[in-house]
């Protein structure tokens, strides 16, 4: 594992984009794609060729499995009939980082291949992230078959490379409802590319529940020994029957389940609507017209984000947002003002309440309104802070974590230290944390007279100065490699997959929120946006940020 981290950071040092000094202010269009419409890369599995070496063997083996056609029919041709009989390849996957396998012969009709293991896919179609510097050793049992090597026993399940699980499965999410209720949190599940139809599959992957990481955060409204009777699309109408256990549900667990489902089946490209039954009977839900158009349960949104937020910006100690013609303006209350001037501002998800850091360090709120003051908080910076859905100010502090309320100051009980950035995800299940430079996913304890983060996740090699929700699945950070440029990078947070921006020069600050641009703030007092394929100046000002 930690060789694929160090990966990470070495493509990050590498991974630059042209910047233009110059060019227009786009408002760019980020639209929600169909996961099912998403294209993939087939793999043509070759077959085995005369006079191949045990090595080569069980490498054409290895890339074989890694494509679906067929039930795996190409790569059992490496095999023996009775190692054929034998091998289940639905036994579990079992991943490796790129570029760190090995297969050494210890004997004539052995082979071993070894590798750094950094997750595997569990029974439930769910990625588990291995623990740093985990390993893979497995071993090939192979004889002649006439002139020619074949594998008498292969390990059970499938062993792929992180490429290979990318290029072979397709991510989507599972939905579950976040503590507190209102909305919905995601959960993501894998299934094979190939595979044409997963509508089913997913229904019942909603059933079983979440992860066990997420579980302790969420919660699913269907009534406890729920099953899936029967699916069906036609005419872009998902008609889903289940067992009478689903008449159990109250009015208030109706909707919850409802919008459980038609934001998980939504991903399916094509669907107009999800028509929900129980063993054939009406599932009514007041109010509710049946079929549930693809479109119900907005306010479910786990991107927690109205349609019309836009972005804020610090300029001669002012805070500053965009109006209807996309020029910056004073906001309303003190923080427009300059007086005193404040940097790091943290506006709330409903964008009703700021935070800001003085030039003592004083921490500072305000309501967004006109006629408003500020009311002193700790002496604690904003600075890698952020709020939550709930109203709750996070602030990393010098001693550790804490949450800010109009009841006061609370401190946060975190199982990392050294703590510069949280970073709450706008349906407030999860943070993404930076600690000691190194950037965590964690979960979001809420069971305790106050909350706490916990069940901490690294999500790439450090040094990185700053992270940013990007949408409900993944994240933008800027990381600072030594005397590299500092580089803006995303990563999904299903597969960990990380995707390279470059970043613009002088970097500092990076923001992000759900179909909008990634912003990055530079140390000359420049805001830039990545319009999808390289970084253009958007205006004059510092450190940008979303609601939240």
């Amino acid at each position: 594992m930690k060789r694929y981290l160090l990966l990470i950071l070495a493509v990050l040092l590498t991974a630059c984009a042209q910047v233009p000094t110059s060019g227009p202010i786009m408002e760019v269009d980020q639209p929600v794609t169909d996961v099912a419409t998403t294209s993939f890369v087939r793999v043509l599995a070759r077959p085995p060729q005369p006079g191949m070496t045990p090595t080569e063997i069980v490498q054409g083996f290895l890339d074989a499995a890694s494509g679906f056609e067929d039930n795996h029919a190409v790569a059992k041709q490496y095999l023996t009939e009775q190692g054929a009989r034998q091998w289940n390849p639905s036994a579990g996957v079992r991943v490796y980082g790129n570029d760190t396998e090995a297969l050494t012969t210890p004997a004539d009709d052995t082979v071993t291949l070894t590798a750094a293991q950094v997750g595997l896919i569990s029974s439930r179609s769910q990625y588990l992230q291995s623990p740093p510097d985990s390993t893979l050793s497995v071993q090939f049992d192979l004889v002649r078959v006439g002139p020619d090597w074949r594998i008498s026993q292969a390990p059970q399940g499938l062993l792929l490379s992180r490429a290979a699980v990318e290029r072979s499965y397709r991510e989507y999410d599972t939905y579950f409802v976040a503590d507190p209720g209102g909305i919905l949190a995601p959960d993501p599940v894998l299934f094979a590319s190939s595979q044409r139809d997963v509508t089913a599959d997913l229904v019942r992957a909603l059933l079983a529940g979440p992860s066990r990481w997420l579980a302790p955060a969420v919660s699913s409204a269907f009534p406890e020994g729920t099953r899936l009777l029967s699916v069906s699309v036609t005419d872009g109408v998902a008609r889903v029957d289940f067992t009478t256990q689903l008449l159990a549900a109250d009015d208030a667990a109706r909707e919850e389940l409802s919008a459980q489902l038609v934001w998980t089946l939504r991903q399916i490209a094509g669907l107009r609507a999800v028509e929900i039954t129980a063993d054939g009977q009406p599932f009514e839900v007041p109010e509710v017209p049946s079929p549930q158009p693809r479109t119900a349960w907005a306010e479910y949104d786990p991107d927690g984000l109205s349609s019309d937020a836009t972005y804020y910006l610090v300029r001669s100690g002012r805070v500053l947002t965009l109006d209807a013609a996309n020029a910056a303006v004073p906001v309303n209350g003190p923080a427009g003002s300059g007086d005193p001037p404040v940097r790091d501002p943290l506006v709330s998800l409903d964008e009703t309440a700021i935070a800001a850091t003085d030039e003592g360090g004083r921490l500072l709120t305000s309501a967004l309104e006109t006629g408003a003051r500020w009311r002193d908080g700790p002496l604690a910076s904003t600075r890698g802070g952020s709020w939550d859905r709930t109203g709750l100010l996070w602030v990393a502090t010098p001693g550790g974590v804490e949450v800010v309320n109009v009841l006061g100051v609370r401190p946060v009980s975190s199982q990392l230290a050294g703590i510069s950035s949280v970073q709450i995800s706008r349906d407030g299940s999860r943070a993404v944390v930076i600690a000691d430079r190194v950037p965590y996913l964690m979960r979001v304890d809420r069971s305790g007279n106050s909350p706490a983060l916990v069940a901490p996740r690294q999500l790439a090699a450090g040094p990185v100065r700053a992270v940013a929700w990007a949408s409900a699945m993944s994240i933008a950070l800027l990381a600072v490699p030594g005397d590299q440029p500092p580089q803006v990078a995303t990563i999904d947070l299903g597969l960990l997959a990380v995707r390279y921006l470059g970043g613009p020069p002088r970097a500092r600050t990076v923001a992000a929120a759900p179909d909008r641009p990634i912003l990055s703030g530079t140390g000359d007092g420049q805001i830039w946006y990545f319009n999808g394929a390289t970084w253009i100046p958007a205006t004059s000002g510092r450190q940008p940020r979303y609601p939240g």
